[in-house]
């Protein structure tokens, strides 16, 4: 299913829910530095198999 299917309304109910939202927005978000001297062609290779055979399913 595609995601721009989905309801994305939603209710903050409660006061706490509301600052819960507002620190979450509020906070920068980390961006993660992947080492791709880790990730060898033939890894590669298998990983994108694994892929193509779970989503062939």
């Amino acid at each position: 299913m595609a995601t721009s299917s989905f309801n994305k309304d939603f209710t903050l109910k409660t006061k706490k829910a509301v600052e819960s939202f507002e620190r979450i927005v509020s906070t920068p978000t980390k961006s993660i530095k992947i080492d791709k001297k880790f990730l060898s062609p033939e890894k590669e290779r298998r990983g994108e198999l694994k892929l193509k055979q779970m989503l062939s399913r």
